[in-house]
């Protein structure tokens, strides 16, 4: 087993330890800050991997964050890693992973495209908009209430006195109207966001999806940016997963070809699923805390092994 962590987080150190200790199979763990000073091969006639001397053959591999955008970001000093070093760890960690007989997290498109796949697959989403122009995408979206957010920017944003302006916000379209007279209208400028049709619903589901396995939990929060400005205020309990949840986070997984990912799925009174995003590198720890439950981990390590007794067996 290889698992590489470029990000934060220490889900892939939890993953580890099970291996290493009750499941008892080899693993070798690369660090986010062990990835610049390595020195690492790859021979890509035989597929054998050279980690500091030690070189092993990956039968099952894990790249948490592994895109050039997040090794760029969370280079540690900031500024540390160019864009071409962030490109060539990329395309190095990419090509260790199609070297070995299984991959996590799997193939999925990223962003609001998953949206486009839903719902040719019968799974409902939000009405949703992309654009730098919130007035306008509150016109186009055309809901009473909407969502304004841009995804996972604390992977992309690592100065946290920068995430307010990043943080998701529930607002009314007559709101978004006022103040863009009030600014004098015309293009936010900046970057784009997702402007997206908020969805009365009963519940608010977090989804995992492990090669098959389900595992959710439900949260509840009083506002979309809770978790980050008042986390204590989010209660997060664990639960079945109601059975067409369940379906929808399958029938999206086997047309991604996807084994791991976080979904985040509300519910509606009718009980009918709408799907909002899916992340391949969702964490899970802090989910796990607040429930006092710690299934993911278990299930997690689980997965790997089921995966490495299969490739070398």
């Amino acid at each position: 087993m290889v698992l590489v962590n470029c990000a934060g987080g220490r889900e892939l150190e939890v993953v580890r330890d099970a291996l290493t200790g009750p499941l008892e199979t080899p693993t070798l763990l690369i660090r986010q800050d062990e990835i610049p000073s390595t020195p690492m091969a790859l021979d890509v006639d035989t597929g054998l991997l050279d980690v500091a001397g030690q070189r092993v053959r990956p039968a099952v591999v894990w790249v948490r964050h592994g895109s050039a955008c997040a090794l760029l970001a969370q280079a540690r000093p900031a500024g540390s890693v160019t864009p071409l070093q962030a490109e060539s760890w990329s395309g190095f960690l990419r090509q260790v992973a199609a070297a070995a007989a299984a991959a996590l997290p799997g193939g999925t498109v990223v962003g609001p495209g998953q949206l486009v796949d839903a719902r040719r697959l019968g799974v409902r989403t939000p009405r949703t908009v992309v654009t730098n122009d919130v007035p306008a995408g509150a016109r186009e979206v055309g809901a009473p209430v909407l969502v304004v957010k841009t995804p996972d920017f604390r992977l992309f944003e690592p100065q946290p006195l920068n995430w307010p302006a990043c943080l998701p916000a529930v607002v009314g379209r007559e709101e978004v109207a006022q103040s863009a007279a009030g600014a004098g209208g015309g293009p936010a400028g900046g970057r784009p966001v997702v402007v997206q049709e908020y969805v009365a619903h009963s519940r608010e589901l977090r989804v995992y999806h492990l090669d098959g396995g389900i595992c959710a939990f439900e949260v509840r929060k009083p506002d979309p940016s809770s978790p980050l400005t008042d986390p204590d205020s989010v209660t997060v309990t664990r639960v079945d997963c109601p059975g067409p949840a369940a379906e929808a986070v399958r029938t999206l997984c086997a047309a991604w070809d996807l084994r791991y990912g976080a979904f985040d799925l509300l519910v509606s009174d009718t009980g009918e699923p709408v799907f909002l995003e899916a992340n391949p590198d969702g964490d899970w720890l802090w989910f796990e805390r607040k429930a006092g439950w710690h299934g993911v981990s278990f299930m997690a390590a689980v997965m790997v092994r089921e995966l490495f007794v299969r490739s070398t067996s």
